[in-house]
């Protein structure tokens, strides 16, 4: 069994097979739930360049598929980031896809993504990655515009970001050609350099490129922007780290951690700036992502391994965060046809639990304490507190702000909540539940699954850091 074709060919399969059963949701949700998980169970378990009993034969499972002269190779590095895309994918999305009501095109497209991140991750020489960049691109454009979100804003920005980010990639890789035949040349190390980072400031979409995530945001259902947040952004992250792991040159250049360090507070700043003033809950969750973006790539840009290891967590506990936002303010949106706060008013008491993912989920992208976000917020204020005060402070006053959004988007959900009465029973009286038991039940999930990893973050500790080990040549 050659792994990484199988790897690759597996969602795109089942992504035809899913599109079939489009009339029936939860068939979808359970078979794409389902083959998520599996991909994670081998990424984590399959044996690399060795034979095994499968099903009572010996089966050699090979790391290396070569195609038209370019080779797709899973190594054992490889194994935290796909486990990571896989999971995030099964618990925070495809499980919750039926019950948030997406479009029909949600779980296809989504493991067509899950195809093409296994590609980026795999393809070598890995400047290919950004050609599957594109493609990602390309699919979260069919899932962000659907019947009931016609408009395609968000979804081009996206496109267009993307595909001006490439060629800065691809021209990168042709410097770096140039260097394997003029060693002793510096100047195609400079330019190398340069190319580099304008590419990565569009991908990682640093001000002023960052305005397709507040669009996104706006004008696309809120669970599948929550998903290409996750998707999108965390296979830049690794894009970006697999990219100084493997070039001394680069992660030797002080600049380059400084520069991520600066490229991090300006878009904590502009996300604090405008998260604050916000009364579309959509864009609210972009500027947030903004924020939580920029607080990743400080830690990066500290270069040490506990930083790292923040940065890590700060990624994975954010598709959780919005994962939850995401599902509550997509039934909130999809049964009231509205995102504004004004048109939200008083919704708390037809439905309390979407709610609550709301206001905890955007608590959770503020590290608020007590919620999943806060563990990374916390690991990275300690880290900056010692030498860098005023970006722990940059950083604090901008959470601050989404956490006042958050609470403005609260006092708007209960307001007007009908008729006024005396005590527990008069404020009971109010509640009228609008949703259904399996909403309600996914719901709940997601708002304590949030609370317990907040209670208690060293369960998934672990994890984060034997994903920081394929990455520890960042920080020595």
């Amino acid at each position: 069994m050659i792994v990484p074709q199988f790897m690759m060919a597996t969602p795109l399969a089942v992504a035809i097979i899913v599109y079939f059963l489009r009339r029936w949701p939860w068939v979808q949700a359970i078979v794409a739930a389902a083959t998520a998980a599996v991909l994670a169970l081998l990424a984590l378990q399959i044996p690399l360049d060795h034979v095994a009993v499968f099903a009572g034969r010996d089966v050699a499972f090979n790391g290396v598929w070569t195609v038209l002269g370019r080779s797709f190779t899973f190594v054992s590095d490889d194994r935290p980031a796909l486990a990571f895309i896989y999971l995030a994918s099964m618990f925070f999305f495809f499980a919750g896809a039926a019950a948030a009501g997406t479009s029909r095109t949600f779980a296809p497209v989504g493991l067509l993504m899950l195809s093409l991140l296994a590609a980026t991750i795999f393809v070598q020489p890995f400047l290919f990655a950004a050609l599957f960049l594109e493609m990602i691109a390309a699919a979260a454009a069919l899932m962000l515009a659907d019947d009931d979100h016609p408009d395609t804003r968000g979804a081009m920005r996206l496109l267009v970001f993307v595909t001006l980010a490439v060629p800065f990639i691809l021209m990168a890789g042709w410097q770096l050609e140039g260097v394997a035949t003029s060693p002793d040349d510096p100047t195609l190390l400079v330019r190398a350099t340069g190319l580099l980072n304008i590419g990565f400031m569009i991908l990682l979409a640093i001000v002023p490129f960052h305005s397709w995530i507040p669009t996104v945001a706006d004008n696309s259902s809120p669970f599948a922007a929550a998903f290409v947040f996750t998707v999108v952004q965390t296979a830049v992250m690794f894009f970006m780290l697999k990219f100084f792991g493997q070039y001394e040159w680069l992660r030797s250049n002080p600049n380059e951690f400084a520069l991520l360090r600066v490229a991090g507070t300006v878009m904590v700043v502009a996300g604090g700036a405008f998260a604050f003033a916000q009364r579309r809950m959509g864009r609210l969750m972009g500027y947030a992502v903004m924020i939580d973006t920029g607080a990743s790539l400080i830690a990066v840009g500290l270069g040490t391994p506990d930083a790292l290891r923040a940065a890590l967590l700060i990624v994975a506990l954010r598709g959780a965060g919005l994962a939850v936002w995401g599902l509550g303010l997509n039934w909130l949106s999809a049964h009231t046809g509205a995102t504004d706060l004004d048109d939200l008013a008083g919704k708390a008491w037809q439905m309390p639990f979407a709610t609550a993912a709301v206001i905890v989920g955007g608590l959770s992208l503020a590290g608020f304490p007590l919620t999943a976000g806060f563990a990374g917020r916390w690991a990275l204020y300690r880290l900056l507190a010692p030498g860098n005060v005023g970006l722990a402070l940059a950083l604090l006053l901008a959470s601050a702000s989404v956490g006042l959004a958050s609470a403005r988007t609260m006092a708007a959900l209960f307001r007007g909540g009908g008729q006024r009465a005396e005590g527990a029973e008069g404020l009971l009286a109010n509640v009228s539940i609008q949703e259904g038991p399996v909403a309600v039940v996914m719901l709940a999930i997601g708002v304590l699954g949030l609370l317990l990893v907040g209670l208690f973050p060293q369960w998934i500790l672990p994890a984060v850091s034997t994903a920081a080990e394929a990455f520890k040549v960042l920080s020595q």
